[in-house]
């Protein structure tokens, strides 16, 4: 049966935000929280949305959508036991798409309003110089400042998870400002530009991995079509926006959400977003999507539930946060508790497995290289050493191609089905190419070469470097197990024989 499409007359608020890319998590976080604030009388202003591409795939819509809509969507909260809450979100008052030369005016153009915010949404991916969503963010933050002078302010938020988001931010729009040649606009933008570190946290799956009988529900509830409506989770209780800003010049009230996680604050985030990377991420990489999809699994919570998997899970993240607390005390804060809640979290809610499973060194530099260096890592159990090891060499079976097509790697799963994935450092699958059936001590030179590979674990920008080499126990227990699954040892065979 058809129903009506969902949507309104020209929304009246003033634009004041500015959001490049509006993927599912801005949708269902900082989009919901301004909507939020809205309601609750707390801020006056609307965003306006660029679109830097389209893909399906990342959960990005074109423009028109948004407008034929008339920026409304909603946010539709779901679990295993089905959808828990329906919110029409009316935040976004307009869009178009930076790919056309049309619609990059148009977004342009809205420079004119006195802006509080500019979100960048777009993936780790597009935080690169000469990416469109940075070439756009350079030529928004000149044409304002050319409507604005050099009395204006304003704050940019990237709500990418990179540790220091805000900082790499900056480094890249700080070429684009030189390069323009004006002393007025390279002083505006030093002095006048405040580039937030920011931490956010909510789980928002492709709308294709959501279930059917989920979106039957919502559209039935909803009464209307809703092309936008986005699947997530309840909001995480603790810390689901965090926001480092130090001059205290953010005008968006954002810590008028103090109860519902929201954090702003003039001090430093890293805590906060190191506990986040190394207790809550590093749940899906390393610790269970690489061994997920070597088993077959299609789904997270499917694998999470896994009689095997489920208390080697528990017990890692929880080894994992005796560390991570020990190496950065919160006070106050639970590490187990946190971590804890996160396995909860993924065990309940459907996500696909393969969108989960980032492939990006990056990921395991600050994910689980902390852990493995740490001083306090020679106290813990010996079964959690174990599984911390069986963790890392089951990233490695997993990026063992058997074959290569120019950027595109080939595998074969525990159940014999070939799967292709990418890494844009191929540093790991090309060291590890042609593994199988070689021999133990060309296994371990490989898995020694990967260990002391300083560009592998050394963050960008650190003057010391950092290699994992250091921890000879680790490596010998992460050669023993990748040497059993390139052999042809099945990962789940190779967990179920785990110590306890």
């Amino acid at each position: 049966m058809s129903l009506p499409l969902l949507t309104r007359k020209k929304p009246s608020p003033k634009v004041k935000i500015l959001a490049i890319g509006a993927g599912g998590l801005q949708r269902a976080l900082t989009h919901e929280y301004i909507h939020d604030l809205i309601k609750m009388g707390k801020y006056k202003g609307g965003i306006f949305i660029g679109q830097p591409i389209y893909s399906s795939q990342l959960g990005w819509v074109r423009a028109e959508t948004f407008n034929e809509q008339g920026g409304l969507y909603h946010v539709v909260t779901f679990d295993a036991r089905g959808v828990r809450e329906i919110k029409l979100i009316k935040s976004v008052v307009g869009a178009s798409d930076l790919f056309t030369p049309e619609g990059r005016e148009e977004f342009l153009s809205q420079t004119k309003n006195d802006l509080d915010l500019i979100l960048v949404g777009v993936t780790e991916a597009g935080i690169k110089r000469g990416q469109i969503g940075m070439e756009i963010l350079a030529e928004t933050l000149f044409r304002y400042f050319s409507q604005h002078g050099s009395k204006s302010n304003i704050s940019v938020i990237d709500t990418d998870n990179l540790k220091n988001n805000g900082q790499i931010l900056r480094a890249i729009q700080l070429e684009y400002a030189q390069e323009k040649g004006s002393d007025s606009y390279l002083s505006w933008f030093e002095n006048n530009v405040d580039f937030l570190d920011e931490m956010g946290d909510r789980v928002v799956p492709n709308s294709r991995a959501v279930p059917q009988a989920i979106k039957k529900e919502a559209r039935k509830r909803i009464g209307k079509e809703d092309r936008l409506a986005t699947y997530t989770e309840k909001m995480p209780e603790q810390w689901s926006l965090v926001l480092g800003d130090p001059k205290g010049r953010l005008r968006v009230p954002f810590s008028e959400l103090a109860s519902r996680g929201v954090v702003v604050t003039r001090g430093n985030i890293d805590s906060c977003h190191n506990w986040k990377l190394r207790l809550v991420n590093s749940v899906h990489v390393p610790f269970i999507t690489h061994l997920a999809q070597l088993s077959g699994y299609k789904k997270i919570n499917q694998a999470a539930n896994d009689p095997i998997i489920k208390p080697y899970l528990e017990a890692v993240v929880q080894g994992n946060a005796r560390i991570v607390e020990k190496d950065i005390p919160i006070e106050g804060e639970d590490a187990v508790k946190y971590a804890l809640s996160f396995v909860e979290r993924i065990s309940i809610l459907e996500d696909d497995v393969a969108r989960v499973n980032i492939n990006h060194t990056l990921k395991l530099r600050e994910r689980i290289a902390p852990t493995i260096i740490s001083k306090h890592y020679t106290s813990s159990s010996e079964g959690f050493k174990d599984k911390l090891a069986f963790a890392l060499a089951t990233v490695f079976r997993y990026l063992t191609p058997l074959s290569q097509d120019k950027d595109t790697y080939r595998g074969k799963d525990d159940l014999g089905v070939t799967y292709s994935f990418t890494d844009p450092d191929p540093t790991i699958p090309d060291l590890l190419m042609g593994s199988r059936g070689k021999d133990k001590e060309y296994i371990e030179k490989k898995i020694r070469e990967l260990f002391e590979d300083f560009s592998l674990w050394t963050p960008p920008g650190s003057e010391q470097k950092i290699h994992l080499s250091s921890n000879e126990d680790y490596l010998r227990r992460v050669i023993g197990f990748y040497e059993r699954m390139i052999a042809g040892e099945k990962a789940l065979d190779v967990l179920r024989k785990l110590r306890r």
